[in-house]
């Protein structure tokens, strides 16, 4: 398990690297915009979706509730952000939660312009994670933490006003949490499949302060 474990964060600090500078010029067209182009550097971007979902059956219903990491960024460049996210998922079962999850922590995102309106955007979160989930014995919640390390691919599209469509279509990502009488629980993930796609949105805030142009 100690090399797969090594394997998987190889792939993963992989994948950073070619998202973080090798995209280039001739990948699908796309381009990164120079440092003296006109562009978002030093705006800030927030991000995120919500989703809920609920099954009912004659017997049973069950819920989850999500939120796909809330995040915001500062973009250090014309091309790439860093920033800091959390995200919060629930399951319910007949009305009673069965599991809770909060995970929180930092990302960096490169990205290469395709054409006009479209965006090729890469993302690397490193979270830590803690909730609580019901225990096989009884009805009481046992506490658990962890760590998650995840890269994934997204397509943006351009809307105007600094809002944008971002969506996920594949994932790469290690999941390690542990409780006082399991240990260490490991769950991976990695292609491309119903549970790896999503759908967000963002938007970039200017906060800088704007020149004034002397005409005389």
């Amino acid at each position: 398990m100690k090399y797969l474990n090594k394997t998987v964060f190889s792939l993963a600090l992989a994948g950073m690297s070619i998202f973080s500078g090798n995209l280039s010029a001739q990948f699908l067209g796309g381009h990164r915009l120079k440092s003296d182009e006109d562009g978002p550097k030093g705006q800030f971007m927030v991000y995120g979706s919500l989703d809920y979902s609920k099954v009912t059956t004659p017997t049973n219903s069950s819920s989850t509730v999500s939120s796909a990491p809330l995040g915001v960024g500062y973009l250090i460049n014309n091309n790439d952000l860093i920033g800091v996210n959390y995200a919060y998922s629930q399951n319910s079962v007949n009305h009673n939660v069965v599991y809770k999850q909060n995970e929180a922590g930092v990302w960096y995102s490169p990205s290469v312009m395709l054409g006009k309106y479209f965006v090729l955007i890469g993302q690397v979160d490193a979270h830590y994670v803690w909730g609580q989930q019901q225990t096989m014995a009884a009805d009481a919640m046992e506490n658990f933490n962890g760590f998650r390390l995840r890269a994934y691919p997204l397509i943006g599209i351009l809307l105007g006003g600094g809002w944008a469509l971002k969506f996920k279509f594949a994932e790469l990502s290690m999941l390690q949490t542990k409780t006082k009488e399991e240990g260490w629980t490991k769950s991976y993930v990695a292609g491309i499949s119903g549970s790896t796609f999503g759908v967000g949105i963002s938007k970039n805030l200017d906060f800088r302060k704007k020149s004034t142009k002397n005409d005389n």
